[in-house]
């Protein structure tokens, strides 16, 4: 039985793009928005182990198989289910079942593996997977696709053992990332002993076409992306909300993350507010991209989809570095890089305080930055070209 309905029969190449996520939706999105640019020229399924993202619409061209889903809560040392109902073996077996009729029904020309082998979580997976395309289509090229930012500055044995996987697996490594702001050696020391082609696409981002002129009031756009971690930026600035409105008269418009959890207690806490232009939105990726072209500023955390979303908007941005649990510094790194180009402005912990919030949000409407670097945002497309060629070989 079919795990997926087949694609229109067509001279199409077959592209199955492998993600996984356990935090936050970034992963996904993503992938999502390099099937948009590939789905033209390629018959494109999308292999998701994430949790199933809600108000994200795929493109009507590409086709979603969902895993049963695992995630990790952020200070745990393991992985789990999204389903209580399953135990991990259960979960684990659905899933290998899976993947095995979907890669005997579509025999891929191209297996893209997101964020592996830089992300080594679910290496019990997506090594048998690469296996078995092969297996299926003795010619299908591997190619690993990955952000910007690596989590490997020391360099160590698990970088030593990412490069290993390549070398040994892949064909192509895909670099989601504009080389002028980050270049992959800042956080991935070990590039050089990667064998194979290390290929840069500019960021992956599906671009916001600002409205001119804005509305009216201005809005001021707050957003956690996944929802999961970082919520305590909604709260800080609705509490700095009071202090703001009586120097800048704007609307406060807030996005829940996606699997935000606390919503009737922010809702609660937004009461306060009725009567002081306050708005609460849940997740929706189409309606967020609506409000955030006619923004005229954007909070948020570092995340490589918000930050570059917000970017292009070209709008004041306000990144909030959170702190994470392990000292995971990707997003410390990214917003850090971009604001030494004047894209961004950061906001610490420390500074989520009422005084301190309002002040960072009059300065950042008041004060405009002026960008001294433009950013590559077409990577979708350029992926598209480089796969074309690599098929060519």
């Amino acid at each position: 039985m079919p795990v997926i309905d087949s694609p229109s029969l067509d001279t199409k190449p077959q592209v199955l793009i492998y993600c996984q996520y356990v935090y936050g939706i970034g992963h996904y999105v993503r992938a999502v928005e390099l099937a948009r640019g590939l789905c033209r020229f390629f018959n494109v399924v999308l292999l998701n182990g994430g949790e199933a993202v809600p108000n994200y619409d795929l493109p009507p061209e590409v086709s979603c198989c969902q895993l049963p889903a695992i995630y990790k809560q952020e200070q745990a040392d393991y992985l789990s289910p999204v389903d209580p109902a399953l135990s991990w073996q259960e979960c684990v077996e659905a899933r290998s079942i899976i993947i095995d009729r979907l890669v005997c029904q579509l025999a891929p020309d191209i297996l893209i593996t997101e964020h592996f082998p830089f992300g080594l979580l679910f290496e019990f997976e997506a090594i048998p997977l690469i296996t078995q395309v092969k297996q299926c289509n003795p010619k299908a090229r591997i190619v690993s696709s990955v952000r910007d930012v690596i989590e490997a500055k020391d360099g160590g044995q698990q970088s030593t053992h990412s490069c290993s996987l390549l070398n040994q697996y892949y064909d192509m490594v895909l670099v989601h990332s504009d080389e002028n702001i980050i270049p992959f050696s800042s956080s991935f020391p070990l590039e050089k002993k990667i064998n194979i082609p290390v290929q840069y696409t500019g960021y992956v981002v599906r671009a916001i076409i600002p409205q001119t002129p804005k509305a009216d009031p201005p809005q001021l756009l707050v957003s956690v992306g996944g929802g999961r971690l970082g919520e305590e930026l909604l709260y800080a600035v609705l509490e700095a909300h009071r202090i703001v409105v009586k120097q800048w008269r704007y609307d406060l418009i807030l996005f829940t993350g996606a699997f935000q959890k606390d919503i009737p207690k922010l809702n609660a806490c937004a009461e306060k507010y009725h009567n002081l232009n306050v708005a609460i939105n849940r997740f929706n990726q189409e309606h967020y991209r609506q409000v955030l072209a006619s923004a005229s500023a954007v909070i948020c955390m570092g995340g490589y989809n918000s930050l570059l979303e917000a970017v292009t908007a070209q709008l004041p941005v306000l990144i909030y570095n959170r702190q994470f649990h392990g000292n995971n510094k990707e997003q410390d790194l990214r917003t850090a890089l971009f604001q030494k180009f004047g894209l961004v402005r950061t906001l610490s912990p420390d500074n989520l305080c009422p005084e301190q919030m309002a002040a960072r949000i009059l300065a950042l409407v008041k004060e405009p930055q002026i960008p001294v670097q433009s950013v590559q945002v077409n990577g979708a497309i350029t992926a598209r070209k480089i796969l074309q060629s690599l098929l060519m070989e």
